[in-house]
């Protein structure tokens, strides 16, 4: 075929394959909020229900967990996403962003739209000045009459009390941080026994192991976690009986976006062991997946153990806010 015009013809494609080019960069950068959040705003949270395989919507086995129920969710706020950390009862979720913010909701986890209220909140409004490297939360358990917030970039755990006061945790005398990279930080946070359990999420050594510390008020006492080839962990949890459950993803633009959850026995958490675990769930597509980063266990008397997973979705619009519920067969 002969081009009657090559040198406009280039010019289209070159036009097109910039616009391309950008809409990918978009899709990549994301949406960043543009406005803080100033004060507590309600928002309207929106629940699709979503299937375990997108493929087969009657499947709901994987692994060694139950699928319970799942929802992708949006809101009517710029705010909304990149939620890294979550808490859980049988009545309401709170959630920590990656930007400080707080999502606080009352649920009803039976019904088919399970938010019954929802607010958001900046973390510290005395700190909304400060950069994402200074907010970024990666992971939130219930302490005291409050909780606890592991932060990476300015890697530091804070505790906040039941009145909103945000304090340095004790925890952090005996953490050395040196080596660890800024966007590596601990990603989890769980009680054991002799302390809490942190785990960071990038630094492999030579035997494939990722640092961690079972952390005190007067010290901690260096511990280690070997994951699975290509995962990094997010977060983690722990049942009544003491073993530790740990979320892992794989998330990068060769190998796809996936997820592991692995348990760790109680008997197997020491100081100077390394840690592994058994694969309870391996998700990937087409199974609904995406960045999962929030881990948070429901045990009721009488009840199979509950676990709920919640996605950061980076604010990117290829990317999703997840909610996943599932039972663990004990």
């Amino acid at each position: 075929m002969i081009l009657r015009h090559p040198r406009k013809t280039l010019l289209v494609a070159m036009s097109a394959l910039a616009l391309m080019a950008f809409a990918t960069y978009q899709n990549l950068a994301g949406n960043k909020p543009s406005h803080p959040l100033s004060d507590v705003t309600s928002v309207r949270v929106t629940a699709r229900p979503i299937p375990l395989n997108e493929d087969d919507p009657a499947a709901i086995k994987v692994g060694k967990l139950t699928f319970l129920a799942g929802w992708a969710l949006t809101a009517n706020n710029e705010n909304f996403g990149g939620f890294s950390g979550l808490v859980v009862d049988e009545t309401s979720l709170k959630a920590i962003s990656d930007r400080g913010d707080w999502l606080t909701a009352a649920m009803d986890w039976a019904r088919e739209a399970p938010f019954l209220s929802a607010t958001m909140q900046p973390f510290d409004i005395h700190a909304q000045d400060q950069s994402k490297e200074g907010l970024d939360a990666e992971s939130l358990i219930r302490f005291g009459d409050g909780y606890m917030v592991s932060f990476e970039n300015y890697h530091r755990l804070v505790t906040i009390a039941s009145d909103g006061k945000v304090n340095l945790a004790l925890h952090n005398k005996g953490l050395n941080f040196s080596g660890v990279a800024a966007n590596g930080g601990v990603e989890a946070i769980t009680p054991v026994a002799g302390g809490l359990l942190l785990l960071v999420e990038r630094g492999l050594d030579t035997r494939g192991r990722l640092r961690g510390w079972i952390a005190r008020e007067d010290g901690a006492d260096d511990i280690y976690f070997k994951p699975p080839l290509n995962f990094f962990p997010t977060d983690a949890a722990t049942l009544k009986n003491g073993d530790v459950l740990v979320l892992l993803r794989r998330f990068s633009l060769l190998n796809g976006v996936a997820a592991k959850l692995v348990r760790i026995k109680a008997a197997d958490i020491k100081a100077g062991a390394t840690l592994e675990g058994e694969e309870l769930m391996h998700l990937e597509p087409p199974y609904s997946v995406d960045n999962m980063e929030g881990l948070d266990v429901i045990e009721t008397e009488g009840q199979q153990a509950r676990i709920i997973m919640i996605s950061d979705d980076n604010f990117r619009a290829s990317q999703r806010t997840l909610l996943l519920v599932f039972e663990l067969q004990q």
